[in-house]
Protein backbone atom coordinates (compact mmCIF):
# COMPACT_ATOMS: atom_id res chain seq x y z
CA UNK A 1 0.00 0.00 0.00
CA UNK A 2 1.42 3.33 -1.00
CA UNK A 3 2.26 5.72 1.83
CA UNK A 4 0.50 8.62 0.14
CA UNK A 5 -2.68 6.65 -0.29
CA UNK A 6 -3.04 4.71 2.96
CA UNK A 7 -3.35 6.40 6.29
CA UNK A 8 -6.96 6.29 7.43
CA UNK A 9 -9.56 3.68 8.24
CA UNK A 10 -13.19 4.09 7.30
CA UNK A 11 -13.98 5.04 10.88
CA UNK A 12 -11.41 7.82 10.76
CA UNK A 13 -12.83 9.09 7.48
CA UNK A 14 -16.30 9.27 8.98
CA UNK A 15 -15.00 10.96 12.11
CA UNK A 16 -12.98 13.52 10.17
CA UNK A 17 -16.14 14.57 8.35
CA UNK A 18 -18.47 14.56 11.34
CA UNK A 19 -21.28 17.08 11.08
CA UNK A 20 -20.68 20.45 12.78
CA UNK A 21 -23.44 21.39 15.18
CA UNK A 22 -24.11 24.65 13.29
CA UNK A 23 -24.63 22.94 9.91
CA UNK A 24 -28.05 23.54 8.41
CA UNK A 25 -27.54 21.00 5.62
CA UNK A 26 -25.61 17.75 5.67
CA UNK A 27 -24.61 15.99 2.45
CA UNK A 28 -24.40 12.22 2.91
CA UNK A 29 -21.71 11.43 0.36
CA UNK A 30 -20.86 7.87 -0.63
CA UNK A 31 -17.41 6.49 -1.50
CA UNK A 32 -17.37 3.07 -3.17
CA UNK A 33 -13.59 2.68 -3.01
CA UNK A 34 -12.03 0.71 -0.12
CA UNK A 35 -11.87 2.99 2.95
CA UNK A 36 -8.06 3.22 2.80
CA UNK A 37 -8.02 4.25 -0.85
CA UNK A 38 -6.98 7.87 -1.26
CA UNK A 39 -10.31 8.85 -2.85
CA UNK A 40 -11.98 8.03 0.48
CA UNK A 41 -9.14 8.83 2.86
CA UNK A 42 -7.74 11.98 1.24
CA UNK A 43 -10.04 13.43 -1.41
CA UNK A 44 -13.32 13.39 0.50
CA UNK A 45 -11.88 14.83 3.72
CA UNK A 46 -10.43 17.65 1.61
CA UNK A 47 -13.79 18.09 -0.10
CA UNK A 48 -15.46 18.29 3.30
CA UNK A 49 -12.98 20.90 4.51
CA UNK A 50 -13.54 23.01 1.42
CA UNK A 51 -17.33 22.87 1.75
CA UNK A 52 -17.16 23.68 5.44
CA UNK A 53 -14.87 26.67 4.88
CA UNK A 54 -16.80 27.96 1.87
CA UNK A 55 -20.14 27.91 3.69
CA UNK A 56 -18.80 28.89 7.13
CA UNK A 57 -20.06 25.61 8.52
CA UNK A 58 -23.59 25.86 7.17
CA UNK A 59 -23.12 22.82 4.90
CA UNK A 60 -21.28 19.70 6.00
CA UNK A 61 -20.12 16.54 4.27
CA UNK A 62 -20.63 13.18 5.94
CA UNK A 63 -19.17 9.98 4.50
CA UNK A 64 -20.44 6.53 5.60
CA UNK A 65 -17.69 4.24 6.99
CA UNK A 66 -18.38 1.80 4.14
CA UNK A 67 -20.08 2.10 0.77
CA UNK A 68 -23.87 2.04 0.72
CA UNK A 69 -24.03 0.94 -2.94
CA UNK A 70 -22.10 -1.29 -5.33
CA UNK A 71 -19.52 0.46 -7.56
CA UNK A 72 -21.76 0.59 -10.68
CA UNK A 73 -24.77 1.87 -8.72
CA UNK A 74 -23.61 5.19 -7.29
CA UNK A 75 -25.74 7.33 -9.58
CA UNK A 76 -28.85 5.28 -8.86
CA UNK A 77 -28.17 5.51 -5.11
CA UNK A 78 -28.17 9.31 -5.42
CA UNK A 79 -31.19 9.40 -7.71
CA UNK A 80 -33.15 7.08 -5.38
CA UNK A 81 -32.28 9.03 -2.23
CA UNK A 82 -30.10 6.37 -0.59
CA UNK A 83 -27.37 9.02 -0.36
CA UNK A 84 -27.24 12.71 -1.25
CA UNK A 85 -24.08 12.56 -3.32
CA UNK A 86 -21.39 10.20 -4.57
CA UNK A 87 -18.26 9.77 -6.59
CA UNK A 88 -18.79 7.59 -9.65
CA UNK A 89 -16.55 6.08 -12.31
CA UNK A 90 -17.75 7.78 -15.48
CA UNK A 91 -17.64 4.54 -17.42
CA UNK A 92 -20.75 3.44 -15.53
CA UNK A 93 -22.64 6.58 -16.62
CA UNK A 94 -22.81 5.90 -20.34
CA UNK A 95 -26.60 5.97 -20.42
CA UNK A 96 -27.31 8.49 -17.65
CA UNK A 97 -24.70 11.10 -18.63
CA UNK A 98 -23.30 10.28 -22.08
CA UNK A 99 -21.69 13.71 -22.42
CA UNK A 100 -19.05 13.03 -19.74
CA UNK A 101 -17.76 10.04 -21.72
CA UNK A 102 -15.53 12.12 -24.03
CA UNK A 103 -12.43 11.72 -21.84
CA UNK A 104 -12.86 7.94 -21.67
CA UNK A 105 -12.61 7.34 -25.40
CA UNK A 106 -9.73 5.26 -26.80
CA UNK A 107 -6.47 7.16 -27.26
CA UNK A 108 -7.97 10.46 -26.14
CA UNK A 109 -6.28 10.09 -22.75
CA UNK A 110 -2.68 10.78 -21.79
CA UNK A 111 -0.42 10.18 -18.82
CA UNK A 112 -0.95 13.26 -16.64
CA UNK A 113 -3.75 13.29 -14.08
CA UNK A 114 -3.59 16.96 -13.11
CA UNK A 115 -3.81 18.29 -16.64
CA UNK A 116 -6.59 15.88 -17.56
CA UNK A 117 -8.66 16.59 -14.43
CA UNK A 118 -8.62 20.33 -15.07
CA UNK A 119 -9.28 19.87 -18.79
CA UNK A 120 -12.26 17.55 -18.24
CA UNK A 121 -13.89 20.06 -15.89
CA UNK A 122 -13.30 23.02 -18.21
CA UNK A 123 -14.44 21.18 -21.32
CA UNK A 124 -17.59 19.81 -19.69
CA UNK A 125 -18.53 23.22 -18.29
CA UNK A 126 -17.93 24.92 -21.63
CA UNK A 127 -20.10 22.52 -23.61
CA UNK A 128 -22.59 21.07 -21.13
CA UNK A 129 -22.71 23.32 -18.03
CA UNK A 130 -23.37 22.19 -14.43
CA UNK A 131 -26.20 19.82 -15.31
CA UNK A 132 -25.44 16.14 -14.80
CA UNK A 133 -28.61 14.32 -15.71
CA UNK A 134 -30.64 14.06 -12.51
CA UNK A 135 -27.75 15.46 -10.46
CA UNK A 136 -25.45 18.48 -10.17
CA UNK A 137 -21.75 18.10 -10.97
CA UNK A 138 -19.40 19.37 -8.25
CA UNK A 139 -16.00 18.35 -9.61
CA UNK A 140 -14.15 15.70 -11.61
CA UNK A 141 -10.95 13.74 -11.25
CA UNK A 142 -8.86 11.72 -13.71
CA UNK A 143 -6.42 8.94 -13.08
CA UNK A 144 -3.25 8.75 -15.09
CA UNK A 145 -3.73 7.02 -18.42
CA UNK A 146 -3.87 3.23 -18.41
CA UNK A 147 -1.46 0.78 -20.00
CA UNK A 148 -1.20 -2.83 -21.25
CA UNK A 149 -0.09 -5.39 -18.64
CA UNK A 150 1.02 -8.98 -19.13
CA UNK A 151 0.71 -11.57 -16.38
CA UNK A 152 2.82 -14.02 -18.39
CA UNK A 153 6.55 -13.83 -19.06
CA UNK A 154 5.92 -12.48 -22.59
CA UNK A 155 5.10 -8.75 -22.89
CA UNK A 156 2.09 -7.70 -24.94
CA UNK A 157 3.73 -6.66 -28.21
CA UNK A 158 1.13 -6.71 -30.99
CA UNK A 159 -2.57 -6.67 -31.75
CA UNK A 160 -2.24 -10.32 -32.79
CA UNK A 161 -0.79 -11.10 -29.36
CA UNK A 162 -3.78 -9.45 -27.68
CA UNK A 163 -6.12 -11.50 -29.86
CA UNK A 164 -4.57 -14.74 -28.58
CA UNK A 165 -5.05 -13.79 -24.95
CA UNK A 166 -7.85 -13.63 -22.44
CA UNK A 167 -7.79 -10.01 -21.24
CA UNK A 168 -9.40 -8.14 -18.38
CA UNK A 169 -10.36 -4.69 -19.66
CA UNK A 170 -12.01 -1.60 -18.24
CA UNK A 171 -15.75 -1.68 -19.04
CA UNK A 172 -17.09 0.31 -21.96
CA UNK A 173 -15.05 1.64 -24.88
CA UNK A 174 -11.83 -0.05 -23.71
CA UNK A 175 -13.43 -3.48 -23.45
CA UNK A 176 -15.05 -2.94 -26.84
CA UNK A 177 -11.73 -1.98 -28.45
CA UNK A 178 -9.96 -5.00 -26.98
CA UNK A 179 -12.81 -7.26 -28.07
CA UNK A 180 -12.39 -5.89 -31.61
CA UNK A 181 -8.94 -7.52 -31.73
CA UNK A 182 -10.58 -10.92 -31.32
CA UNK A 183 -9.47 -11.36 -27.72
CA UNK A 184 -11.65 -12.98 -25.09
CA UNK A 185 -12.55 -10.14 -22.74
CA UNK A 186 -13.42 -10.16 -19.05
CA UNK A 187 -14.71 -6.84 -17.74
CA UNK A 188 -15.94 -5.35 -14.48
CA UNK A 189 -15.15 -2.88 -11.67
CA UNK A 190 -11.41 -2.34 -11.18
CA UNK A 191 -11.80 -2.88 -7.45
CA UNK A 192 -12.58 -6.55 -8.26
CA UNK A 193 -9.50 -7.10 -10.46
CA UNK A 194 -7.42 -8.88 -7.82
CA UNK A 195 -9.80 -11.81 -7.59
CA UNK A 196 -9.81 -12.29 -11.37
CA UNK A 197 -6.09 -11.79 -11.99
CA UNK A 198 -4.84 -13.75 -8.94
CA UNK A 199 -6.91 -16.79 -9.91
CA UNK A 200 -5.22 -16.98 -13.31
CA UNK A 201 -8.43 -16.29 -15.19
CA UNK A 202 -6.71 -13.88 -17.62
CA UNK A 203 -3.38 -13.58 -19.44
CA UNK A 204 -3.26 -9.80 -19.19
CA UNK A 205 -5.18 -6.70 -18.22
CA UNK A 206 -5.66 -3.36 -19.92
CA UNK A 207 -6.68 0.16 -18.99
CA UNK A 208 -5.84 0.91 -15.36
CA UNK A 209 -2.95 3.22 -14.40
CA UNK A 210 0.17 1.93 -12.70
CA UNK A 211 -0.99 3.39 -9.39
CA UNK A 212 -3.93 0.98 -9.32
CA UNK A 213 -1.66 -1.99 -9.94
CA UNK A 214 -0.01 -1.20 -6.63
CA UNK A 215 -3.23 -0.07 -4.93
CA UNK A 216 -5.15 -3.24 -5.80
CA UNK A 217 -2.19 -5.52 -4.94
CA UNK A 218 -1.62 -6.71 -8.51
CA UNK A 219 2.15 -6.18 -8.57
CA UNK A 220 2.98 -9.82 -7.83
CA UNK A 221 0.81 -10.91 -10.77
CA UNK A 222 2.15 -8.39 -13.28
CA UNK A 223 5.28 -9.23 -15.28
CA UNK A 224 5.48 -6.35 -17.75
CA UNK A 225 3.87 -3.08 -18.87
CA UNK A 226 3.64 -2.02 -22.52
CA UNK A 227 3.62 1.78 -22.77
CA UNK A 228 2.27 4.18 -25.39
CA UNK A 229 2.29 7.99 -25.26
CA UNK A 230 -1.42 8.00 -26.06
CA UNK A 231 -3.49 5.90 -23.70
CA UNK A 232 -6.16 3.41 -24.66
CA UNK A 233 -8.05 4.58 -21.60
CA UNK A 234 -7.90 7.21 -18.91
CA UNK A 235 -10.34 6.65 -16.08
CA UNK A 236 -12.22 9.66 -14.81
CA UNK A 237 -14.67 10.11 -11.97
CA UNK A 238 -17.42 12.61 -11.21
CA UNK A 239 -18.43 14.05 -7.85
CA UNK A 240 -22.10 14.96 -7.86
CA UNK A 241 -25.06 15.68 -5.60
CA UNK A 242 -28.78 15.18 -6.11
CA UNK A 243 -30.81 18.08 -7.41
CA UNK A 244 -33.12 17.80 -4.38
CA UNK A 245 -30.25 18.20 -1.91
CA UNK A 246 -28.72 20.99 -4.01
CA UNK A 247 -32.03 22.88 -3.97
CA UNK A 248 -32.08 22.79 -0.16
CA UNK A 249 -28.77 24.64 0.00
CA UNK A 250 -28.99 28.42 -0.20
CA UNK A 251 -28.01 30.06 -3.48
CA UNK A 252 -24.99 31.89 -1.95
CA UNK A 253 -23.74 28.65 -0.41
CA UNK A 254 -24.20 26.79 -3.69
CA UNK A 255 -22.08 29.38 -5.46
CA UNK A 256 -19.46 29.21 -2.73
CA UNK A 257 -19.29 25.41 -2.92
CA UNK A 258 -18.82 25.42 -6.68
CA UNK A 259 -16.10 28.05 -6.38
CA UNK A 260 -14.30 25.96 -3.74
CA UNK A 261 -14.62 22.73 -5.73
CA UNK A 262 -14.95 22.69 -9.53
CA UNK A 263 -11.71 23.16 -11.42
CA UNK A 264 -9.60 24.04 -8.38
CA UNK A 265 -10.49 20.83 -6.57
CA UNK A 266 -9.99 18.92 -9.82
CA UNK A 267 -6.45 20.30 -10.05
CA UNK A 268 -5.74 19.44 -6.39
CA UNK A 269 -6.92 15.85 -6.84
CA UNK A 270 -5.05 15.44 -10.13
CA UNK A 271 -1.79 16.69 -8.63
CA UNK A 272 -2.24 14.30 -5.72
CA UNK A 273 -2.88 11.44 -8.14
CA UNK A 274 0.26 12.29 -10.12
CA UNK A 275 2.33 11.92 -6.93
CA UNK A 276 0.68 8.58 -6.19
CA UNK A 277 1.38 7.46 -9.75
CA UNK A 278 5.07 8.35 -9.67
CA UNK A 279 5.55 6.52 -6.38
CA UNK A 280 3.74 3.46 -7.74
CA UNK A 281 5.90 3.53 -10.87
CA UNK A 282 9.03 3.35 -8.75
CA UNK A 283 7.56 0.53 -6.67
CA UNK A 284 6.76 -1.50 -9.79
CA UNK A 285 10.29 -1.01 -11.12
CA UNK A 286 11.75 -2.07 -7.75
CA UNK A 287 9.56 -5.20 -7.83
CA UNK A 288 11.08 -6.22 -11.17
CA UNK A 289 8.15 -5.36 -13.44
CA UNK A 290 9.49 -4.74 -16.95
CA UNK A 291 8.55 -1.60 -18.88
CA UNK A 292 8.40 -2.00 -22.65
CA UNK A 293 7.97 0.73 -25.28
CA UNK A 294 5.02 -0.15 -27.46
CA UNK A 295 5.42 -0.61 -31.21
CA UNK A 296 4.04 2.43 -33.13
CA UNK A 297 2.49 0.05 -35.66
CA UNK A 298 0.57 -1.61 -32.85
CA UNK A 299 -0.65 1.79 -31.68
CA UNK A 300 -1.85 2.64 -35.18
CA UNK A 301 -3.80 -0.62 -35.40
CA UNK A 302 -5.35 -0.07 -32.00
CA UNK A 303 -6.31 3.51 -32.86
CA UNK A 304 -8.11 2.20 -35.93
CA UNK A 305 -9.96 -0.40 -33.86
CA UNK A 306 -10.91 2.21 -31.28
CA UNK A 307 -12.14 4.75 -33.79
CA UNK A 308 -15.58 3.16 -33.93
CA UNK A 309 -16.05 4.03 -30.24
CA UNK A 310 -15.08 7.65 -30.92
CA UNK A 311 -17.38 7.95 -33.93
CA UNK A 312 -20.27 6.42 -32.01
CA UNK A 313 -19.91 9.03 -29.25
CA UNK A 314 -19.66 11.88 -31.77
CA UNK A 315 -22.82 10.61 -33.49
CA UNK A 316 -24.67 10.40 -30.19
CA UNK A 317 -23.71 13.97 -29.34
CA UNK A 318 -24.87 15.02 -32.80
CA UNK A 319 -28.31 13.59 -32.03
CA UNK A 320 -28.37 15.92 -29.00
CA UNK A 321 -27.31 18.95 -31.00
CA UNK A 322 -23.69 18.98 -29.79
CA UNK A 323 -20.61 19.02 -32.03
CA UNK A 324 -18.75 16.07 -30.50
CA UNK A 325 -15.69 16.52 -32.70
CA UNK A 326 -15.36 20.09 -31.40
CA UNK A 327 -15.67 18.84 -27.82
CA UNK A 328 -12.76 16.47 -28.39
CA UNK A 329 -10.70 19.20 -30.06
CA UNK A 330 -11.39 21.58 -27.17
CA UNK A 331 -10.50 18.89 -24.67
CA UNK A 332 -7.14 18.26 -26.35
CA UNK A 333 -6.43 22.00 -26.30
CA UNK A 334 -7.46 22.25 -22.64
CA UNK A 335 -5.10 19.40 -21.71
CA UNK A 336 -2.23 21.22 -23.39
CA UNK A 337 -3.12 24.47 -21.65
CA UNK A 338 -3.50 23.00 -18.16
CA UNK A 339 0.18 22.81 -17.25
CA UNK A 340 0.89 20.86 -14.03
CA UNK A 341 1.59 22.92 -10.91
CA UNK A 342 4.92 21.10 -10.46
CA UNK A 343 6.08 22.50 -13.79
CA UNK A 344 6.55 19.12 -15.48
Amino acid sequence: MMKLAAFATGTLVAASLSTPVQATETILFNCFFPPRHHVCSEFLPEMGRRIDAATEGRVALRVPPSSLAAPPNQYEAVRNGVVDGAVQFNGFLGEQVPAIQFALLPFVGQAGAEQSSVAIWETYQAHFGPGFGDAVLLSVFAYNGGDFYSVTDAPIDSVQDIARRKIWAVPGATANTIAATGASVVSGPAVQMLEIVSRGVVDGHVGVPQSEIAQFKLTDYTRSVTLFPEKIFQASFSFFVSKDKWARISEPDRAAILAALGGDFARWMGAFQDRVFHQAHEELKAAGVAFVAGDPAMLDELRTLGRAQVEAWIARMGDEGVDGAQVLADYAAAVDAARPTNGD
